[in-house]
């Protein structure tokens, strides 16, 4: 277990947008020193609601004055940030996607294996409680053997006009619905072929997507960006051939197994709903930079998570299936 006491450490957290008021109280609560650098002039507002961090003058500085780098800056930025962390030698956490493109982050991944630093992207929904419950459950095999994944997640669209450029963004699938993705890797592995559709009305779009994966499971991922008035909204169903699993959050309530032969009930333990998964995630960045010990979420599911999302954009742009090609092995590389 990492104690944030073990040497005193700073934080280079590049970008002050939304994500970045997840991750500063974290940094803050487990007694690190920050330094906030955004291009955007919005670091001192930052600082200020948090009521912690210094603003670093430039990029420059906060890297070369930091001994771990967390980038929370639009997409498009991410690969030439982390780079410059590679550069320095400085292990990164860096928000989903890791990069815009496959291509960039499969040489990230290779740059930071091949010198030994943990580069992390920031998946987090593995480290929500339900979700984290529902790939313990899966594991034990409460359901049996996992055939068909459901999961749709939707939101109000994005304001911000970066997001809205699906060349700097890469649409609702990239922002959205890549933590499906994540997740479906998560519990019934590698995926082999993809197959999607894209509706867009104005600044509303919607993704559907089926997977097909080595394990032979099925899932079919909806993610929505719309400009009508709704709440943030996810749903999970999973069933196995001994069960299934299923939850929503507009009902308030705990994922729920439901048996062939058993009664439904409860599969989430007890947990402090005031932990934050953001604290969670970034515990586990730091156990594997202190102690090299493998994190949930590593460098190639990030990569992984971006090779499924360019198929299911291939799929969109041209109507037809697509197939992946077995996950690369990189050469000279551990992973």
């Amino acid at each position: 277990m990492y104690s944030p006491r073990a040497r005193a450490r700073t934080v280079a957290l590049l970008g002050a947008g939304g994500i970045a008021n997840a991750h500063l109280p974290v940094w803050l609560e487990l007694g690190f020193d920050v330094l906030v650098y955004s291009p955007a002039a919005d670091a001192p507002a930052l600082v200020a609601r948090h009521g912690g961090g210094t603003v670093a003058p430039s990029l420059d500085a906060a890297l070369d004055a930091a001994s771990l780098v967390d980038i929370c800056t639009p997409t498009p930025t991410h690969h030439e940030l982390a780079a410059a962390a590679l550069a320095r030698g400085l292990p990164t956490i860096c928000e989903k996607p890791l990069t815009r493109h496959a291509s960039d982050a499969r040489q990230l991944v290779q740059d930071f294996a091949e010198a030994g630093i943990v580069l992390f992207p920031a998946h987090v929904v593995r480290y929500f409680p339900q979700y984290e419950a529902l790939h313990a459950a899966i594991s034990r095999g409460d359901i049996g053997r996992p055939g068909v994944v459901r999961l749709t997640r939707q939101g109000g669209s994005p304001r911000s006009g970066w997001y809205l450029d699906d060349e700097l963004s890469g649409g609702v699938v990239l922002d959205l619905m890549i933590h499906d993705l994540d997740i479906a890797r998560w519990i019934a592995g590698d995926v082999t072929k993809v197959f999607a559709r894209t509706h867009r009305v104005g600044a509303s779009q919607s993704t559907q997507a089926l997977l097909t994966h080595e394990s032979g499971a099925i899932s079919q991922l909806t993610s929505t960006w719309t400009t009508a008035p709704i709440e943030f909204r996810t749903q999970v169903e999973v069933a196995g051939t001994e069960g299934l699993i299923r939850a929503d959050s507009d009902e308030r309530r705990t994922f729920r197994y439901v048996g062939i032969r058993q009664p439904e009930y409860d599969i989430l333990p007890p947990y402090d709903p005031v932990t934050s998964p953001y604290r969670a995630e970034i515990l586990d960045f730091l156990s594997a930079v202190d102690t090299g010990a493998p994190s949930r979420v590593t460098a190639q599911d990030g990569l992984e998570a971006l090779r499924i999302a360019e198929a299911i954009a291939a799929s969109v742009a041209d109507g037809r299936s697509h197939e992946l090609s077995p996950t690369p092995t990189l050469e000279g590389v551990a992973l």
